[in-house]
């Protein structure tokens, strides 16, 4: 018997076709929607406003806040001469707690270890500057922390960098010191302290709290706030010291030294005494005592420095916190200024008390005085109570 013969090969071979087509296509469309490049699909979600705030850079600071029935206070006393006292006892302290006085449950020297962060401002502006930061580390190690204290260093300009994690060696935190480098244009201040203050807030409650700045006093470029950093720093704990760069310090380090004066220059340009002829000795004698105003070399940034609005910020936050900032920048002064914080830091009184005024939330007002009134009294500001940073 003859094999039946196909009568249509035609339209087979067109079906076997198509259904090539088919597959062929279906695999491509498969294909292009696993392109990572592919368009993406268009959303009805409304975009988000370019002029809206941005969120902290930490938002974690919001959780920081007084949960404690234990109020600790580190406090300082300065009699008329500027020198320290040590000799107190707990009956010459009174405690006020939004004006209620308060019974001290605790007192006596602060002997509790120091956790220490050293914030360095790193932009171009104060960069010449900071040839007298870098060989601190000896100081820090030696006078302030001790044994058993450890620090951290975070530089900051366009960003902020942990340079330094806590450490108790001297060794890498003078190296960490040595090595810290000038960029950008921006002073990140307020989100460098939100890390500092972050960082402090992990460390064990029996140390003392400190943050020494190194920096202008004013901020370029944060997201966190003015006031989340007062509520973090006072729900933490931590006192603000701090060491005020000075721009026109920075300008003088930037310039050439100038050539030495040419007195017979000099004198000719000035006025002579009339009627009389102008020679150089002429000249000198009759403009020694004349009453000539001389224009400052840095007279452009002291007219900046003027212009500038709004107050140091690291002035606001010490006097929040209990620290103190140094603002006149002397070569020759910066080491005895960071001996005077490290002094004055081991030189402490820590006051424990628990608030009778628990009751109303929000700031609460501390006022520390002492019974001899010849004596100044540093304490930080208060603390915020039964309500989240926001």
């Amino acid at each position: 018997m003859r094999p039946e013969i196909n009568r249509y090969p035609l339209l087979s071979y067109s079906i076997f076709l198509l259904l090539a087509l088919l597959f062929a296509w279906n695999a491509a469309w498969a294909q292009s929607q696993q392109q990572p490049n592919a368009p993406p699909k268009l959303s009805s979600r409304p975009q988000q406003n370019p002029n809206a705030p941005r969120p902290t850079p930490y938002p974690d600071l919001a959780s920081i806040h007084v949960q404690s029935t234990l109020v600790q206070a580190p406090v300082t006393v300065i009699d008329p001469s500027g020198q320290f006292v040590e000799n107190l006892a707990e009956s010459d302290f009174r405690i006020l707690d939004n004006g209620v006085p308060q019974r001290i449950s605790k007192f006596g020297l602060a002997m509790q270890p120091v956790a220490l962060v050293i914030l360095v401002q790193t932009n171009k502006a104060v960069g010449p500057l900071l040839n007298q930061v870098r060989p601190l580390g000896s100081l820090f190690s030696g006078l302030l922390l001790g044994k058993p204290g450890q620090a951290a260093l975070i530089t900051f300009d366009d960003t902020v960098r942990v340079d330094q994690d806590f450490t108790g060696d001297p060794n890498a935190l003078a190296q960490a010191l040595q090595h810290i480098t000038t960029g950008g244009t921006k002073a990140r201040l307020n989100d460098a302290l939100g890390r500092a203050i972050l960082m402090l807030a992990n460390r064990p409650t029996q140390e003392r709290r400190v943050v020494i700045v190194f920096s202008e006093g004013t901020d370029n470029g944060s997201e966190t706030t003015r006031d989340e950093i007062i509520r973090a720093a006072t729900g933490a704990g931590v006192a603000i010291y701090g060491l005020r760069f000075s721009p026109v310090q920075a300008l003088l380090h930037n310039q050439q030294e100038p050539p030495p004066p040419n007195t017979l220059a000099r004198n000719m340009a000035l006025p002579g005494p009339p009627g009389r002829p102008q020679t150089p000795n002429n000249v000198a004698v009759y403009n020694q005592n004349s009453d000539i105003s001389v224009i400052p070399l840095a007279s452009g940034a002291s007219q900046a420095i003027r212009s500038l609005h709004g107050k140091d910020l690291v002035e606001v936050y010490a006097g929040y916190t209990g620290g103190v900032t140094y603002s006149h920048w002397k070569a020759n002064e910066l080491q005895k200024q960071l001996t005077r914080i490290a002094l004055e830091i081991n030189s402490q009184y820590m006051l424990a008390y628990t608030p009778s005024t628990l009751n109303e939330p929000g700031f609460h007002r501390l006022q520390i005085e002492v019974v001899e009134p010849n004596l100044r009294v540093r304490s930080r500001e208060g603390y915020f109570y039964g309500m989240k940073n926001r």
